[in-house]
This record gives C-alpha cells, structure tokens and sequence, in this order.
C-alpha cells in the first residue's frame, strides 16, 4: 500500500511539475524582461500632480515662468514604448493645469525652434508655431541657428505666430523685437533677447535673457535653449536650461519680495509622460497635419539589411507571409498574434503610418522595388512579417531550399530596428526575447491576445462577423461573448453581418437585402443590429439566448430578458432600421469577408479556428 502510494505521488509530482516549472520559468524570463527595459527607460522630470502640489502648499509664488527650448519643432515622441516624455498635446494639457490653479503665469520658448529645410519640415514647423499659439506663448527667443534660415522662410514661420519673437537689436528688425515686457500680477518680468538690458533693468522686476546671451550683467535669469543644470553664478544670475525635442515643460516659480527683488525660486523639470493627458485641439491639429502629409514623406526613411546577401539580389523579391503559410502553417499561426504582425496597426493608431523612418520597422521590405509601399491600399506586406527576420522570399517559394533563406537567428538583425533610441534596453535582453519570436510555441487563442493587446495598446477592437443562422457562427458567438463580458469596457466589441444588397429589387422583394440563409437570416440580423442599439446591457445575452433557438420565434428570449418586443419590431418595420443594416455590411464588403465567422483584432484577420480553439465549417 505504501509503495502504491509513493508511485502514485511520483506520478502526480512528474505530471504537474513540468508545466509548473515551465509557467515559473515564463513568468521569471517577462519579469527579467521588463525590469532591464525599465532600468534603461529612466523618466527625466517629475511627475505634474508633483509639480502642481508643490506651488499649491506654502506660500505662492510671485509668478510661474513655463518654458520650453531646443524643441526642433519636435511635435511628440515616436511612441515606441510607454515611457517617452513628450508632445505638444500633453504640453498644453500641463500648461492649462498649471494656469487653472490661479497663479500668474508666463510661457516662453528659449529659441533653437526650427530644424529641416525640406518642404514637410518647413510644414511641421509651421505647425508647432500654429500649437504655441493656441498654447498662448508670450514670446519665443530666436537662436542663431534659427537666425541662419533665410528671410522667406523666417517670414513663413512668423506669419503663422500670434506672439513676438525676440532677437538682438538689427536682427530681421521687420519681425523681431530686443525685448518684451509682461505683467505677471504685481510685478513686471522683462524677456529679452540679446540687448535692451538697461531698458528692461528700468522698468521690470526680474529680467529674464531667453537663449544665450553675451553678457549677463542685470539679468536675473538665463533659460538656455540646451540640457544644463541649474545652476546661480557668482553674482546671482540663475542659469536653467531644457532638455531637447520637447521631452519636458520648464517650471520656474519666482517669489519676489517688497522691495521688487528677486528673494527666491524653484525650478522643476515636468515630466510629459503618457501619465498626462492631451489637449484636444493640439490632438486635432496634429491628427490633421499628419493626414495631409500622409503621401509626402514616403520615399525617406532607413532601408532595412542592405548589407544582407538576399536583399541585394535583384532577382530576390518580397512576398509576404501568405505565401510562407502554404509550407509553415504552425510558424504562421504563432507569428500571426504576436507584436510584430500588429506593428502596422500600431503606427495607425499612433498616426506614424505616413512617416517613412517608422514605416520601416513596422512593415516589411520598406525601400525595395517589391516592399511595403506608403498609400498603396490592401498591401500584404503590413508588420513585421517572415520575410523581415529570413529575407525577401521569392527564390525560396518557387524553389524551397535552405540556401535561398536565413535561419534568423542573427539577433544583430533584431538590433536595427530595437535600438537604444526606439527600444532602450533591448539589447541587453535580445536573449531572453527569442523566445517570443519561437515559432515552435502554442498560438495565443483570443483571451491571451486581448490581454496582451491591452496591455500594449490600452483598448484594442474586436470585430466578429458572422451570418446569424450559420451553426459555426453561433458557436463562435457562444465562446466570444463570455470573453467580451470579462474584458468589458476594456476593449471596443462589433458585431459585423455577412450579407448583400441587390443591385435591383422590385416591388416583390420583402428585402432588398440577401444573405446565405434567406430572409429569416436577414431578419434576425436586423434585430440583433437594434436590440444592441436599444439594450446595449442585454444584446449579447439575447445573442446566446437566441442561438439555441432560432427554430422558434425570436420573442421568446426577447421577453425573457425584458427586451419590448413591440418596440423592437416597430423599430424593423421603419427605414431607419434598414439603413443600420445597410451601414453595418459595408464594413465586411469593405475587408472582402464571406466567411462566417471571421474575428479581426485591430484590424488583423484570423481565423476562428486558432483564436477559439474551435472546430467547424465556415458558412460562405
């Protein structure tokens, strides 16, 4: 007996210790994974409740002084991982806040403002000047490397400013001026440029030098255009300087005492991180100019492996991951849930999907004859797919040998896209990620997919499409909505119908619409469509209600969940419902989908099949 014990316990110990072991070892390598990115991601500045509680306790200041310098016109940061600081949306969210809370406050740029002679950089410079003024800058210092573009363009550029932009006396004197002086509260602060010290000394209380001045003599404070640390010189002058491309927004709080005097300050970095929320209208403008300039930028950008053997073979081409999924079924099905088949939908969401230098890495052959083309419409060459990480695949798929495509394994290969700018500390755990690219690993089904898709891109869509009457369908419905209830409100959920409209009906057609199981298919569609829009809190219960019962009448689970049947079918019989019907459709007609069920996840078709772990027939 006890020997029967003993085997027994063995058996249990070596059936249950493997998969233990195996989700242990997981769980250690994401956590090694996160905490060396995390070390390498270090935020510069504080966070903006921090900033704001420490001007709100204790005695307020005189005046707030916001300021910024050697932005570049940087609009905001790429979004390659959540820890960027940035963005002339969160800019102007920090500056609002600030400015809510009472207090006399200046916003002022320190210069180094310009950058690019291209036609798009002239553009994105105009933009920022457009977002500086909804922002309400009170004036922006011009460096000498601004000073160096020509008077056509400095002309453009001021024309779009609704402030003063400040340069050394003689300087474009038709555009600029020495000095300017503003009213914060009690006291006057003079801003000047490179001159008109004794005039600025005469008549304000502080007089702060924006970019770099020659001289410093009766200035309180110099806001430089370059990263410097705070630091008050000998006599008495504060020097502070601004991290480039806009990572952060400069708060100075000045306390000036009885006599007019400068008596004390605190200066501060705000961190723009993503914990910041945006100004819509800076959004907007943004989302605008990226739209318009979407075909402009196309033709720059780096071109991925030049150096790599199949890459320079002209014959070589691209041919996406469809053609690798005829032979690599399992490869296909692992890579097609990971990061990388998404990446093309994370510069949509993003708004980077026109910017050649972050198309490169998110798509696959950017740059060559045969790659991923900007504005070319349903290309199949979106993410990061096969031919990326093995070469372009041509050769190989009309003639399958080890020798016309690349094993990688070659991690510097990774490198080129993951480097220290967009990816700060992949390189140090290159190793512990080639697990993720192990095309021998179980496929994510929809749960872990949405999780991950979550906890990437905050709230990713989930699209069903299906014919109501078609037995895979229901059973896909009957495995997702369960799904979709624990996420809730955490992901977008659509249901999408599979039908037609007529090109012709006559007076004899109960629908104009047709779909593969008949009118009464049509009809509950149209039903499902309204019972969603009424009862958006018992649309997908009456879903799985009716999908055991669609041999009976579809009142039956309607007033079960006291959904008014009435209500609902004076609803159908009007042409509105009807018209929600024929917008519903247009979105499967739209992605080419006839099967039932399809699920896209952001925009990435899969099959029910993977993602459920289910068996049957599609209806097409």
């Amino acid at each position: 007996m006890k020997r029967a014990i003993l085997v027994l316990t063995l058996l249990t110990v070596a059936v249950t210790l493997p998969p233990l072991y195996s989700q242990w070892s997981e769980s250690r390598r994401i956590k090694q994974i996160q905490e060396m990115k995390q070390q390498a991601r270090t935020v510069f500045g504080d966070r903006l409740e921090t900033v704001l509680s420490k001007l709100e306790n204790g005695e307020p200041p005189s005046v707030v002084i916001l300021y910024t310098g050697g932005t570049q016109s940087h609009l905001e940061p790429c979004g390659c991982y959540q820890e960027q600081s940035g963005g002339l949306p969160r800019r102007a969210y920090a500056v609002e806040q600030i400015r809510k809370r009472g207090f006399p406050t200046l916003l002022v740029d320190a210069g180094n403002i310009f950058d690019g002679k291209a036609e798009i950089d002239a553009k994105r410079c105009k933009v920022n000047l457009k977002a500086m003024s909804i922002m309400g800058y009170d004036a922006v210092a011009l460096s000498e490397s601004d000073l160096a573009y020509d008077e056509a363009y400095l002309s453009r550029q001021r024309a779009v400013a609704t402030f003063p932009f400040l340069a050394p006396d003689a300087v474009h004197n038709d555009f600029t001026q020495p000095l300017v002086i503003e009213q914060a509260g009690q006291h006057t602060i003079a801003f000047v440029a490179d001159a008109a010290y004794d005039k600025a000394v005469s008549q304000a209380n502080v007089v702060v030098a924006l970019a770099d001045p020659r001289g410093s003599e009766h200035i309180d404070v110099v806001i430089r255009p370059d990263e410097i640390e705070a630091t008050e010189s000998e006599d008495g002058t504060l020097y502070i300087g601004c991290p480039s491309e806009g990572k952060t927004l400069g708060v100075l709080a000045l306390w000036i005492d009885v006599d007019g005097k400068l008596a004390r300050y605190n200066a501060a970095q705000l961190a723009l991180t993503g914990e910041v929320s945006e100004s819509e209208p800076i959004r907007q403008l943004l989302t605008d100019f990226y739209q318009s300039t979407a075909a402009e930028n196309s033709t720059q950008g780096a071109v991925l492996f030049t150096e790599q053997l199949l890459e320079q073979q002209q014959e070589n081409g691209y041919t996406s991951a469809t053609a690798c999924q005829r032979c690599h079924e399992q490869e296909y099905l692992q890579w097609s849930a990971t990061r990388h088949a998404f990446a093309y939908q994370t510069l949509q969401k993003k708004e980077r999907y026109f910017n050649a230098g972050c198309v490169s890495c998110h798509t696959t052959g950017f740059g060559y004859p045969t790659g991923f083309q900007i504005g070319e419409q349903n290309t199949a060459l979106e993410g990061v797919q096969c031919e990326t990480c093995h070469g372009p695949g041509k050769q190989h798929v009309g003639n399958p040998k080890k020798s016309n495509i690349r094993r990688g394994a070659d991690t510097s290969l990774c490198l080129q896209c993951h480097d220290t700018k967009h990816s700060p500390g992949f390189d140090e755990v290159v190793a512990l990620h080639t697990k993720d690219v192990d095309h021998s690993r179980q496929p994510m089904n929809l749960e872990e997919l949405l999780t991950a898709r979550t906890a990437r891109m905050g709230k990713p869509t989930l699209e069903l499409f299906v014919m109501s009457y078609c037995p895979f369908g229901v059973q896909a419905e009957e495995k997702i909505i369960p799904i979709v209830k624990k996420f809730g409100d955490k992901i977008d959920f659509k249901l999408q119908f599979i039908a037609d409209e007529k090109e012709e009906s006559s007076a004899q057609d109960i629908t104009p619409f047709t779909s593969l199981h008949g009118y009464p298919e049509v009809a509950e569609n149209i039903r499902q469509l309204l019972i969603a829009q009424e009862y958006p809190d018992r649309y997908l219960d009456y879903i799985l209600c009716r999908g055991k019962k669609l041999d009976k009448s579809w009142e039956d689970c309607a007033q079960r969940l006291g959904i008014d049947v009435a209500k609902i079918q004076e609803l159908f019989d009007s042409p509105e419902a009807e018209q929600l019907f024929r917008e519903n459709i247009k979105r499967a007609a739209e992605l080419g989908v006839r099967a039932s069920p399809t699920i896209f996840v952001d925009g990435h078709k899969f099959r029910a099949t993977q993602l459920l772990r289910a068996s049957g027939t599609p209806c097409q």
